[in-house]
């Protein structure tokens, strides 16, 4: 969860404010505590906070405090409520109407969050692990774990409970098998038996939680008890869910029968590798027992390291790359969904960019390589499964003329290659789900992270990242680190114009920035005013080898040709969501066609679905708006001007998609 940071004046008292979410939600001003009242305007401030400084809509609101049956006066109650929030937490927080809702804006000091001073040291203990550093770990973990009090959302109205408690709650799972993790590679093994014992009790499908207990069982010389406990996981996940163990955890059980070196710490493995300490021979060198070597794979095909650099003035995203990082690096066995993610959204959202940043960031947890590969999925010729399949292969070590010429050897030699390792996957820019079915490793030890315009919804065991538009603050943020913050303190009205006529889209705010860079003699007004004119936007945003307009085409390029015509038609209807019914009036079709159309749109990420009471609505991003607007005129022959064709971005945004 980002931080929900904003212009608002700072904290003048000296007491901090604390606003808690991991236990009862409640406010605490220094000691004092803040009287919230009942169910619903904690609610309200639940909301607010989890939507981490966007604007939340009047409707999404009335549904979480009131389910699918608001009274008659909820306008009137939802606006109480808000601004008993806002009376409560005093000046220094600020709740304000943003039209089609709400948001909470917070200065950058004076306040705290439990659930973002969680997330920031759960992170950063993930990373200490990773890095092989267990001692920092344990304690940034063991910190952010101190900071839950109970149950979270505790005391709101069920249906914000309902949305947002299981997914806090495996977060915090996570993190507790995390810092478990941690204690076992500093030796702890007997004192975590109790307490794994007890977690299982409570939770006795969690296989992470089996493995663990397995694995200090097994350090603590007990290996009957540790077998014992494989076979108490396997007897249960069969009489809850009819299935067998995961793969990981029946591997574990046979590094168990044998005494697998793999089941050591690893420092203790390092101990037991390390040449014993001996009287010194004849000549000053130390007497030393021969072993076999290694296997020589390390020195003559070191595990592949392919991953391009992230962007250095990558911004934003925060939330995004912690649940990623944390699904990657959880402690094995994962679920089916923890291994494969698409990361998907419109053109020019920064996909690529939150995909390596994520990549990067877990490298270390992937020992046997990290493969990247580009599909070209949204160019003229994507790249063929079988070509890909003989590029994984060489990449892993296969040497050319070992590799199979059938598409289904070259297969099932990548799943063998790949069997028992620790392997980190992007697949950047895939068209569709048959572009990456047979790229899927098998194993539950590797991890598969793809991005497409496409949410590859087929696409089996896959969990989903859906980028919208950057906030009006990251996007301020990153026009600034590229533009610079001289040029953009100098005129700071014509850098929030700026930003706000690209939208929160990452490429456009890079174009911008790039453009002002390589004229430093223009005044950024002109570069604003250029950009403002809805005739010149799309002509503007393009630089060198970089243009908003010709990314959109090549996404049009592959839209049903139905689906490009309703397109074409609803960015006729000006800025605001558009229902149906509308939007059929103007195709000549009915409504539920005129939907499917539109839904269509929404799974491709051109518009963004929205609940209304009357039926789901669409609105389309004011850039790709514009690109519509010019398809039309060029398609259709004319532009009709149903509605007022501009508006701000910031001010229409809104979280309640569907």
């Amino acid at each position: 969860m980002g931080p929900v940071t904003g212009a608002a004046p700072a904290v003048t008292p000296v007491e901090t404010l604390h606003l808690n979410l991991l236990g009862p939600v409640e406010a605490q001003r220094g000691d004092a505590p803040v009287k919230l009242g009942g169910p619903k305007p904690r609610t309200v401030l639940a909301a607010l906070l989890l939507a981490r400084g966007r604007v939340i809509s009047d409707t999404r609101l009335t549904a979480l405090l009131w389910g699918d049956h608001p009274p008659a006066t909820c306008p009137a109650q939802l606006h109480t409520y808000a601004s008993r929030v806002r009376h409560l937490l005093g000046p220094g927080v600020a709740v304000e109407r943003r039209r089609p809702g709400y948001l909470i804006r917070l200065p950058k000091e004076g306040v705290r969050v439990d659930l973002l001073e969680f997330q920031e040291r759960a992170a950063r203990g993930a990373e200490a692990l990773a890095a092989g550093d267990p001692a920092t770990a344990a304690g940034e973990l063991r910190r952010a774990l101190a900071v839950w009090r109970g149950v979270a959302l505790g005391g709101v109205c069920d249906p914000l409970a309902d949305a947002e408690r299981d997914r806090l709650e495996e977060e915090r799972l996570v993190t507790l098998e995390r810092r478990i993790d941690a204690d076992l590679e500093l030796g702890r093994h007997a004192a975590l038996i109790p307490e794994l014992i007890a977690l299982i009790a409570t939770d006795p499908l969690r296989e992470g939680l089996r493995g663990q207990l397995m694995t200090a069982l097994y350090r603590s010389g007990r290996q009957a008890d540790a077998l014992a406990a494989y076979r108490a996981a396997r007897a249960t996940l069969a009489a809850e869910l009819g299935l067998e163990p995961s793969a990981e955890l029946r591997r574990l059980q046979q590094a168990l029968l044998t005494g697998h070196p793999s089941l050591l710490s690893r420092t203790a493995r390092g101990a037991r590798e390390a040449p014993p300490a001996g009287p010194p021979r004849r000549g000053g060198t130390t007497a030393r027992t021969l072993r076999p070597a290694a296997p020589a794979r390390a020195e003559t095909v070191p595990p592949p390291a392919e991953l391009p650099p992230a962007p250095a003035d990558f911004t934003g995203r925060d939330q995004e790359v912690i649940r990623l990082a944390t699904a990657l690096t959880s402690h094995r066995p994962r679920r089916p969904d923890q291994a494969v993610h698409v990361v998907t959204g419109m053109p020019g959202i920064g996909k690529t960019s939150v995909a390596l940043r994520t990549a990067h960031r877990v490298k270390r947890s992937y020992p046997d390589g990290q493969i990247h590969l580009d599909l070209r999925g949204s160019g003229p010729r994507p790249l063929d499964p079988a070509e890909a399949l003989g590029e994984l292969l060489r990449l892993v070590g296969v040497a050319p003329h070992r590799i199979p010429a059938a598409p289904d050897d070259r297969a099932r030699a990548w799943r063998t290659r790949t069997a028992a390792g620790r392997l980190l996957l992007v697949l950047d820019d895939a068209a569709d789900e048959r572009a990456v079915r047979p790229l899927l490793p098998v194993t539950d030890g590797c991890a598969v992270l793809i991005t497409s315009r496409s949410g590859l919804y087929a696409l089996e065991g896959a969990s989903r990242t859906v980028l919208g538009p950057l906030t009006p603050t990251e996007s301020r943020a990153l026009f600034t680190r590229l533009a610079g913050t001289s040029l953009t303190d100098s005129e700071p009205a014509a850098a929030s114009a700026v930003v706000d006529a690209c939208g929160g889209l990452p490429l456009a705010l890079r174009i911008a920035g790039a453009k002002v860079m390589a004229r430093p003699h223009w005044p950024l007004s002109r570069y604003a005013d250029r950009l403002g004119d809805p005739d010149r936007t799309l002509a503007e945003l393009a630089v060198a080898d970089l243009s908003v307009r010709d990314r959109l085409m090549e996404a049009y390029g592959r839209l049903a040709p139905p689906v490009r015509r309703a397109l074409r038609f609803h960015s006729a209807l000006g800025p605001h969501p558009v229902e149906p019914g509308t939007v059929a009036r103007l195709l000549g079709t009915g409504p539920e066609e005129a939907d499917e159309l539109l839904a269509d749109l929404a799974a491709a990420h051109w518009a963004e679905a929205l609940r209304h009471p009357g039926g789901p609505a669409y609105r389309l991003h004011p850039l790709v708006r514009l690109f519509a607007q010019g398809m039309l005129a060029a398609e259709e022959g004319s532009v009709p001007r149903v509605l007022p064709q501009h508006a701000s971005w910031a001010t229409t945004r809104t979280d309640n998609t569907a």
